[in-house]
C-alpha cells in the first residue's frame, strides 16, 4: 500500500521558514506547526490545511507526497538494465555467468 507523508517541512525549508515562521504566517498554533513538521500529526482538519497550504503558497495537494508501495518498488527499476539476452537470468541464477556481476544484481538476487 502506497504511503502518503507530508511535505510541508521541504516547502517551508524553501521559503526559509522554520515551525514559528509558518506557524505566524498560517496563523496556527506553533505547536501543531511542530507536530505536522516532525510527522507526528495524525489528524489535521481542512481548516489548518488550508491554512498551511495558503500560507505556503501551494494548492493543498502540495502538502503530501505519495510514495509508492514498498513492495512494488522494483517496478521503477524494472528494464533499466536493458533486455535480457534468451536464458541470461538462468545463467545468473545457476552461478555460472562468466562475466562479473554487478553488486547492484547481486544484491538484488540475495534472499531476504
Amino acid at each position: 500500500m502506497a504511503q502518503i507523508s507530508w511535505r510541508v517541512e521541504g516547502l517551508a525549508r524553501q521559503r526559509g521558514w522554520g515551525a514559528r515562521a509558518l506557524a505566524e504566517a498560517a496563523e496556527l498554533d506553533e505547536k501543531t506547526v511542530r507536530n505536522i513538521l516532525a510527522g507526528r500529526a495524525t489528524r489535521v482538519d481542512l481548516e489548518t490545511i488550508a491554512r498551511l497550504a495558503n500560507a505556503l503558497g501551494v494548492g493543498p495537494g502540495s502538502l503530501w507526497d505519495m510514495e509508492p508501495d514498498p513492495a512494488r518498488a522494483w517496478e521503477k527499476a524494472a528494464g533499466a538494465a536493458g533486455e535480457a539476452r534468451p536464458g541470461e537470468l538462468d545463467e545468473v541464477l545457476a552461478g555460472s555467468w562468466p562475466e562479473a556481476a554487478d553488486p547492484a544484481l547481486e544484491r538484488a538476487l540475495r534472499s531476504p
